[in-house]
């Protein structure tokens, strides 16, 4: 009975208490609850008193028999009070407004800015703890009070335990991701706080409840202090729910006894997010009707990948879209099945997974229940329609396929012959699981999409391109109204430009479509920082200069030399749509502007592009690249294919409006037999062997591109039809890489210069044999005299291997600097960022090269025989293990001066 003596006070901090719709919630409640009932009396929600932390705080110190929590427990308040706990332990950052100029690396950063606290609260002894001046601390009576500070500018930093200042942000300003989070201050443990004349019984009766709930485990294993742990905290409560899914390929299925595919993938990542301790290793596969079965029946289920309806509405709570496809009919071609309308459908029978949205896309079109006929699996449904059973097989376009490949089935025997409708796919829950945990999931999901790592992309946009590649979009609205949007917020930037950005990033109208958000604006300023994005505030202040589209793009470098160069302009790349989940082609078009500030700005609007009105059947005739270019351009191609995979770079280089398209130059590509695996503007050749195939010469030039690959790489000359000018046979130097030892890339130009001294010396056996016959010579030096022994004979100028211009260099496999004679101050440091002139990053090039057994490149690089001037050079690289590799170079300009190779 000692419980109900007690006068509780709390505040609003979530997770641990807060008012929601009308009731206390919270982790301290619930638990307080639970103490409180085993101590004999239950403390009803309704005998908490939620009041502003400073009264509660002036309470618990001056009136006997008061409880304040929660509390953070420090050395400094410990004579005030006494303390039941710990309850649990939570860290207090510092937010401020998404402004690039703030930056805290360590406590010596805090002392330039004002920082909001709540009176009495902890965070103003934190600060004070690590040295920030009392002047700087800023108190205020709660969070609202210290946002409005921060939005008028009265304070630059605002102390608040991360998951509670995210909450009152949103209700404030109506965004969660509106600040950011600059620095992370200590954990604190967070107690019941007493009043300091309470009887040592009670406290001892509170904490051996408190203990005990702790302590006591259920039927499962699972402490009743855990549960409501999992109740309030994400990382815990969503670690113990069951996920669910169904055999659904390419989005969730199983390969090699792993369950995969885009929703496991995107699934994973949140749970990275979030700090949940679950993987691909926890999700179990199930017939979908069972799988909706069991979420309906509260049993703390996650199902996906499920398309959202009216009638499933009510049934569970909803986090995303995530991801969107078509649903189709598939039917075998030898069937000369045309479905012209809906109508037609009821003259076949059409196989559906049971309980699936195919039913009801079927249903909601007119298809008798009669001519539906369900499977357990998409195998069972691809096997009936083999077989004849079914006419027609209702389900995802690439889902259809994956299973007609797993099945062994050649997909070109069956054809889509209706769509159904395109739809987005979404993660259930079952209706028992919290809303903070449904909550906590989405945002997270939205963190994935929208947060962009060190080049500029994000988990989810590498998930889809992996596994989906890259879309078109339906255009809703015209490019002159990109034109006009573009041109409306630079007027407003020239008026007021902290007015117009504050707007943007709110996504206020007009600088974001409220009828369709695909239409918004971006600001970035003259360093490629955004300054305003009316569609994504988490990019807000981050610096976006040599960072890419998923494709390796660097779209916004072409942005700020368009703008510099000409003003304005358009730029095509790959981006998410902020309306269909997915990513899509887009083009943007910039402005350069003068704010009111007096800074030069670039406004940016984009459309998302339809390919049906952009897919030529040839490449534009562009002017000639030279060697040099071309070199460059297959370079790349090669670092793209190590850094996103044989698949994502296939699909790459067969988009006729890729990166890897640029006027004559594409890639091509060959397993080393002789298949093609890449020849974008021949599709149809796609698959076929050429290894026999001779030029009009009779030269086998499949083979020689081949062999030549194999040998480390170099030119190829021969003649091709130039699809650029209606496939006219010309004469073609190709030049060609080996990626691993499956398969080759290259790429090539028509009509090339007749005497160009990258090719002589490219082509030429005695420089190639030379280059290699002094890397092979310094590693068998490394390999007899160790590897500290060989590096400190590689940067002796004077030594054995600095012969002249020619030198031995090493590297690590990360990049990192061992040996480079004429520039020693680079020892130590990471080189794997450098590009060449022609936006080669040789050094990863390599890195990449070495691994895969040695290779020879070209690029541009410092000249110790002419001050360090940068120079057409070519090289040999080869490993000497696992640890590190050497390589050597010859300039060209030594080759036209003496015909004899260093």
């Amino acid at each position: 009975m000692m419980s109900a003596n007690l006068t509780y006070y709390t505040e609003q901090l979530p997770p641990y208490n807060y008012m929601d719709n009308g009731t206390l919630k919270g982790i301290s409640i619930d638990l307080l609850e639970a103490i409180t009932e085993k101590m004999g009396k239950k403390v009803t929600r309704e005998e908490i008193h939620l009041v502003s932390w400073t009264e509660g705080y002036q309470a618990a110190l001056t009136r006997n028999n008061t409880v304040l929590f929660v509390t953070a427990r420090t050395p400094e308040r410990e004579q005030s009070f006494k303390w039941v706990g710990p309850i649990y332990s939570d860290k207090y950052v510092l937010f401020a407004k998404r402004d690039p100029g703030v930056t805290i690396d360590g406590p010596e950063d805090l002392k330039e800015y004002r920082i909001g606290v709540i009176s009495d609260d902890v965070a103003a002894q934190q600060l004070l703890n690590i040295g920030v001046n009392q002047s700087q601390i800023v108190p205020k009576s709660n969070a609202s009070a210290n946002i409005a500070a921060l939005e008028n500018d009265e304070i630059d930093l605002w102390a608040c335990p991360e998951e509670a200042g995210r909450h009152f942000t949103e209700q404030v300003t109506g965004n969660y991701y509106a600040y950011t989070v600059v620095y992370q201050l200590e954990a604190q443990d967070l107690y019941y706080a007493f009043n300091k004349n309470t009887s040592d019984s009670v406290i001892k009766s509170f904490q051996q409840a408190l203990d005990a709930l702790k302590q006591e485990k259920d039927s499962a294993g699972i402490s009743k202090y855990d549960r409501i742990l999992g109740q309030h905290i994400p990382s815990v409560g969503l670690a113990r729910l069951n996920y669910l899914t169904e055999e659904w390929a390419p989005f969730n299925y199983q390969e090699d006894g792993n369950v995969t595919g885009i929703s496991v993938e995107i699934l994973e990542s949140v749970f990275k997010n979030i700090g949940v301790n679950r993987s691909g290793a926890d999700i179990r596969i199930v017939p979908l009707a069972e799988g909706f079965k069991i979420a309906q029946n509260n049993s703390s289920t996650v199902l996906f990948s499920i398309v959202r309806t009216a009638e499933r509405e009510p049934l569970y709570k909803w986090a995303g879209p995530f991801t969107r496809a078509s649903f189709v009919l598939y039917a075998p071609i030898s069937s000369n099945i045309t479905i012209s309308s809906a109508e037609d459908l009821n003259q076949y029978r059409i196989g559906t997974v049971e309980a699936s949205i195919e039913n009801d896309l079927l249903a909601s079109q007119g298809v008798s229940e009669s001519q539906i006929v369900n499977g357990e699996t998409p195998e069972d449904l691809l096997q009936m329609l083999a077989d004849g059973e079914i006419d027609l097989w209702a389900t995802g376009d690439l889902a259809g396929r994956h299973q007609m490949l797993q099945s062994s089935e050649d997909p070109n025997n069956y054809e889509i012959v209706y769509t159904l409708s395109e739809n987005d796919f979404y993660y259930i829950f079952s209706k028992d699981v919290p809303d903070a945990l449904v909550l906590a999931f989405d945002n997270a999901l939205e963190t994935v999409r929208k947060q962009k790592d060190e080049q500029g992309v994000s988990d989810y946009e590498r998930i889809i391109y992996r596994n989906l590649g890259v879309g078109c979009a339906r255009q809703a609205f015209t490019d002159d109204l990109v034109v006009e949007l573009v041109n409306t917020t630079a007027a407003a930037i020239e008026n007021n430009a902290a007015d117009t950005f504050r707007r943007i990033n709110a996504g206020e109208a007009p600088y974001r479509n409220q009828e369709d958000p695909s239409l918004y604006v971006f600001v970035y300023d003259m360093n490629l920082t955004m300054v305003a994005h009316a569609d994504n505030i988490q990019v807000v202040g981050e610096n976006f200069r040599g960072k890419t589209d998923v494709t390796g793009k660097p779209f916004r470098d072409d942005i700020l030399e368009g703008a510099l160069n000409n003003g304005t302009g358009w730029v095509d790349y790959v981006y998410m749509h902020p309306v269909q989940a997915n990513l899509y082609y887009k083009t943007t078009y910039y402005r350069l502007t003068r704010g009111s500030d007096g800074n030069s700005y670039i406004v940016c609007s984009g459309n998302y592009k339809d390919c049906h009105n952009e897919s030529e059947a040839t490449p534009a005739n562009n002017s000639t690249a030279s060697p040099e270019e071309l070199v460059a351009f297959v370079e790349k191609a090669f670092e793209y294919a190590h850094v996103n995979g044989q698949e994502a770079a296939f699909r790459e280089f067969n988009n006729q409006t890729g990166q890897f398209v640029d006027g004559e130059l594409y890639i091509f590509a060959y397993d080393t037999n002789g298949t093609t695996l890449a020849l974008p503007f021949q599709p149809e050749i796609i698959g076929t062997n050429r290894w026999n195939l001779t030029d009009a010469n009779g030269t086998l030039f499949i083979q020689d591109l081949i062999s030549t690959a194999k040998s480390g790489g170099g030119f190829v000359q021969y003649l091709y039809a130039d699809p650029a000018d209606n496939f006219t046979v010309k004469q073609k130097l190709s030049y060609v890489m080996m990626v691993n030892q499956s398969w080759i890339l290259g790429a090539g130009i028509y009509n090339p210069p007749e005497n160009s001294s990258i090719v002589n010396a490219g082509i030429d056996p005695q420089v190639r044999e030379s280059l290699k016959s002094f890397v092979g010579e310094a590693i068998d030096y490394a390999n007899t005299s160790g590897k500290d022994a060989a590096i400190a004979k590689f940067n002796d100028q004077n030594g054995t291997f600095v012969r002249g211009n020619l030198y031995v260099y090493a590297f690590d496999y990360n990049g990192t600097t061992l040996a480079l004679p004429y520039q020693p101050q680079l020892i130590g440091t990471d080189l794997s960022g450098l590009q060449d002139p022609y936006g080669v990053n040789y050094t990863k090039v390599e890195i990449f090269l070495a691994q895969q057994g040695g290779g020879f490149l070209f690029y541009h690089y410092y000249n110790p025989a002419r001050n360090m001037t940068p120079e057409p050079k070519m090289s040999y690289v080869q490993k000497v293990d696992d640890t590190w590799w050497l390589g050597a170079g010859t300039y060209i300009e030594d080759l036209n001066e003496t015909t004899q190779p260093y």
